[in-house]
């Protein structure tokens, strides 16, 4: 299997249910992956470039893990991305990067249904990930798929026990598609 490198985008990985549960399963199914948490490497956005690099030029596959906020990465992987992926390194002259694969892996609060024309997000998913399929291109990356999962919120004291099953249930069902694209 190739070098795979996952890129945890979530802000706070212990109040999400879903990706937490992804995280966890792809662990168990790809223990010699690395999973770079960002939350919980760098909770003040601080990121050691130097290792964040490092860590990408030794993947061949490049996971990005992330809930979708306002139809756009969280704030810590796009901060991530605007101080690793620099000049020089990603793109322009030098584009250490090229020849690797991109893979998005995200979720959703909302319902699959919803990210459709007419639907409550009126646009699909692939739509939506325009400016990932563009940083891939800028950055030499080949492009993977788009693995996405929606209706994934679960909010303790709000949500009922069949609700947190359910979104469980979802995300090793994500995590299981994820693994075979990888594998």
């Amino acid at each position: 299997m190739s070098n795979v490198l996952i890129i945890s985008g979530h802000p706070d990985l212990q109040q999400s249910t879903a990706n937490r549960t992804i995280l966890g399963e792809l662990k168990k199914a790809l223990p010699n992956a690395e999973i770079r948490d960002l939350g919980a490497l760098y909770p003040n956005y601080q990121f050691n470039i130097e290792a964040e690099q490092a860590a990408l030029l030794k993947a061949d596959v490049i996971v990005w893990q992330f809930p979708i906020h306002w139809y756009h990465l969280p704030a810590i992987l796009q901060k991530w991305l605007s101080d690793v992926f620099t000049f020089g390194f990603a793109y322009g002259l030098a584009t250490q990067l090229a020849g690797k694969k991109l893979i998005i892996s995200c979720t959703t609060a909302g319902a699959e249904e919803a990210y459709q024309h007419g639907g409550a997000q009126n646009y699909t998913i692939e739509e939506l990930s325009y400016g990932y399929k563009q940083t891939a291109t800028l950055c030499g990356l080949e492009f993977g798929e788009i693995v996405h999962s929606g209706g994934m919120l679960y909010i303790p004291g709000v949500n009922t026990k069949d609700d947190l099953k359910a979104v469980q249930a979802k995300a090793i069902k994500h995590a299981e598609r994820l693994v075979a694209l990888l594998k």
